[in-house]
């Protein structure tokens, strides 16, 4: 079966391959993640707004409890007070006059109370035999419910048996007057009623008490929440009546218009979901609701999933519409590239291949115009050109090292020799030859460095000595002109350093710092390691050196100057320091006029033969 599938497949262009395979390899996981990210973004939102809104609803109703519970103590308060408990014992033995009189007394009691309260309209009190006082409210807009109205209040809270009764009345309840229209202007046409019956001390049946309370005291404690676009809250009693809602459609004291949501919410509640999806007027919706058990109260709120989908269809849509893009520019860039890139890229790598393997001789026959031929080009001429720079850099490395060679055993200056020479002289006519021996010691050991075969590196050690007999012959130059100091730490003597590295740097001290100052002069010469580099420090006390000497400095030609042991400046120092070891090394120069001159040394740890011996033939 395989060997069928491969024939058939290769009975198929390269170019058509590749857009076959590259549009269903491109359009199958576009779709994937497509359908994946729609529903996993619309699952997670629906999730979190299901969550906050049920977080939401908890808050609104603990605000709501905290305000029925204040209205029920209110009411008890109310009930259980001494001028009440006194006024409903003896209501029925009282004259008119004493009855006004009690009223009056209730509405000063209540006054004080509920005169800043301005959520609580009205507060009835009925005696044992429905007689009415009216304990709160405005006298000229009564409240008046309809008799039956008020019957069926009545029994609810004798069956509760002071149990508060929250209930919601609108103008189908009251009785209508001539200033009807006018209380309603007023407090408007539906009331919140907090009905209950209370006992007297002694526990007997006396009485009944009915509060009014403004809806809009507890539309107020969601009024201003939004859960987006076409959500809504309100809340419901039991028997499915509206109590208050942010939907106008909703009107407050008349059944709510949707049974079935009613019937919802019940049996959810008694599973203790507080969160459900169903269909309102035909769309679907998010529900999120809480249960206040004192008044049988539904705190609900709806999201419609056109809201709750959004997002996502935006999201799928601007993947479809990105997607969709990519792929058709991909299947036309596919188209036109796939053509013209295996053949010369596979001929490319093919020769890149080989000089890697360092065949430098490797030429591709690629006639063509474009990015890929001029590339062979390119490469053709590149193969050419390292292999005459290999060949070029082999050639001069070789005749650089052979002329330093030279240079180092030819570096002796002959009027330093001359002048040096005639020291001796005049010292053996002076002394009788008692110091010739010392001087002429120094000499020939430099003279056998200067000269010298072998490597160019060697040791700090063998360094340090061509220095010290350096500075002996000038001690005889310079008497008593200066002194020189040596802090070299012990474990780096071994380390390996280019010769005559050290001695041009000294002498510039004496002949540009210490020769021209007033006094005796002092040179100190530190060499300690630091990590895996080497840092010798030469400092001197000597007059120093402007900017524009200390950059010339470093700028200096390789002439040699006729008064200089070897004709080494120090930037020819600085030069084989980098040629050797690399950029980051080399010499740093810190200079305060008439102050110091300080010269920094800085290589790599170099402490064996067989570091010597990678460096030379790093250089070979």
């Amino acid at each position: 079966m395989t060997f069928n599938i491969n024939q058939l497949i290769r009975k198929i262009k390269i170019q058509n391959r590749l857009l076959i395979s590259f549009a269903v390899l491109s359009l199958l996981p576009m779709l994937i993640i497509g359908i994946f990210s729609y529903y996993i973004s619309s699952d997670a939102i629906r999730t979190k707004i299901s969550t906050a809104s049920i977080q939401l609803m908890y808050q609104v109703s603990e605000n709501i409890v905290n305000e029925l519970i204040k209205l029920e103590n209110d009411s008890v308060d109310i009930a259980f007070s001494d001028l009440v408990q006194q006024i409903m014992g003896g209501f029925n033995t009282m004259s008119e006059w004493e009855k006004n009189v009690a009223q009056i007394k209730i509405q000063e009691m209540l006054a004080k109370r509920f005169s800043f309260f301005h959520s609580v309209s009205d507060v009835l009190v009925y005696t044992r035999n429905k007689e009415k006082v009216i304990a709160y409210g405005d006298i000229s807009f009564k409240f008046n419910l309809k008799s039956d109205y008020l019957n069926e209040l009545f029994e609810e809270t004798i069956i509760k048996n002071g149990v508060p009764v929250w209930t919601i009345q609108n103008q189908d309840n009251e009785e209508l007057a001539r200033n009807t229209s006018s209380r309603f202007s007023n407090y408007g046409e539906a009331g919140i009623l907090l009905s209950r019956s209370f006992k007297s001390f002694e526990g007997l049946p006396i009485g009944y008490m009915i509060m009014r309370i403004d809806v809009k005291y507890i539309f107020n404690k969601f009024r201003d929440i939004t859960l987006g676009a076409g959500s809504h809250i309100f809340i419901v009693n039991g028997k499915g009546t509206v109590i208050s809602s942010q939907n106008p459609q909703h009107k407050v004291a008349t059944p709510y218009p949707d049974d079935t949501l009613i019937d919802e919410l019940k049996q959810n509640r008694v599973t203790e979901t507080y969160s459900f999806n169903t269909t309102i007027a035909g769309k679907r919706h998010l529900i999120a609701y809480t249960y206040i058990p004192r008044a049988d109260w539904y705190v609900v709120s709806t999201i419609p999933f056109s809201y709750l989908d959004h997002e996502s269809v935006k999201i799928s849509f601007y993947i479809l519409v990105l997607g969709i893009s990519c792929f058709v520019l991909a299947l036309l860039l596919s188209y036109y590239v796939s053509k013209s890139i295996s053949s010369p890229l596979k001929c490319l790598i093919d020769s890149m291949n080989n000089v890697k393997l360092g065949n430098l001789v490797v030429q591709i026959d690629d006639r063509s115009s474009d990015e890929l031929g001029k590339v062979t080009t390119n490469f053709n001429q590149m193969v050419s050109e390292l292999q005459y720079l290999i060949d070029e850099v082999k050639m001069k490395e070789k005749l650089k090292r052979l002329a330093e060679l030279k240079s180092l055993q030819a570096q002796i200056n002959p009027h330093f020799l001359s002048n040096s020479l005639n020291t001796v002289r005049w010292l053996a006519n002076v002394q009788k030859a008692n110091n010739i021996s010392n001087l002429i010691t120094s000499l020939i050991s430099l003279l056998h460095g200067c000269m010298g075969k072998g490597s160019e590196l060697i040791s700090i050690r063998e360094e340090i000595e061509y220095v010290k007999n350096y500075l002996n012959i000038m001690a005889y130059r310079y008497y008593d002109k200066f002194m020189v100091h040596f802090e070299i730490e012990e474990d780096i003597l071994d380390c390996h350093i280019l010769k005559f590295a050290l001695q041009p740097i000294v002498e510039n001290c004496l002949l540009h710092g210490i020769e021209p100052m007033e006094g005796q002069g002092l040179i100190i010469i530190k060499g300690y390691r630091v990590q895996n580099e080497l840092k010798i420090t030469i400092t001197d006390n000597g007059v120093g050196m402007d900017e524009h000497t200390l950059n010339s400095l470093l700028q200096q030609t390789t002439t040699i100057n006729q008064s200089r042991f070897s004709g080494i400046g120090i930037r020819n120092v600085d030069e084989r320091i980098k040629l050797y070891f690399g950029e980051k090394f080399g010499l740093s120069i810190h200079c305060v006029p008439n102050l110091f001159t300080t010269v920094e040394i800085t290589i790599p740890t170099a402490g064996g033969e067989d570091d010597v011996k990678d460096a030379e033939g790093a250089h070979s």
